[in-house]
């Protein structure tokens, strides 16, 4: 007697983005670097002297370093003046809280008001729903076959 084969789902790889709002970022960037006021946006980060705003920014580029995000200085604004930034000025770096086991950094990137860390997780250790997993599979079936989206975990 052989019985029947058991459904079941396990994700190859699974692709997690956390976002970091603008006040944390700020907030950690004073931490590092006092009188520094950092804003979020999509070309960089932003950062002004607190003491003279008005003298112009420093735009910084967030990539991935060993368990930290390094903002690079890359442009130096000065009124309508657009020029490299000096070799002089040392990259920002934000050390990373421990990631849960088994999630790794792949990517970082910023966004309007916010930072965007892009992490992988090689292997999902949780149980992917409280839904029994034939109802998943069965509910995942109907839709792609019918284009609609049923009640999940009502009676029929």
């Amino acid at each position: 007697m052989r019985s029947l084969p058991t459904p079941s789902v396990i994700p190859a790889e699974v692709e997690l983005r956390i976002f970091v709002g603008g006040d944390a970022v700020r907030e950690r960037v004073a931490e590092i670097r006092p009188g520094i006021v950092a804003t979020p946006h999509e070309d960089g980060l932003h950062v002004r002297w607190a003491k003279r705003p008005g003298w112009g920014r420093l735009t910084l580029q967030p990539s991935v370093g060993p368990d930290a995000v390094v903002l690079t200085p890359t442009i130096l604004h000065i009124g309508r003046w657009r020029l490299r930034a000096p070799r002089r000025v040392r990259p920002l770096v934000l050390p990373l809280p421990e990631l849960p086991n088994g999630l790794r950094l792949t990517g970082v990137r910023m966004s309007e008001d916010e930072l965007v860390l892009e992490t992988v997780a090689d292997e999902w250790p949780e149980r992917l729903s409280r839904i029994p997993l034939g109802d998943l599979l069965g509910w995942l079936t109907n839709a792609a076959l019918t284009s609609t989206l049923p009640r999940l975990g009502a009676r029929s």
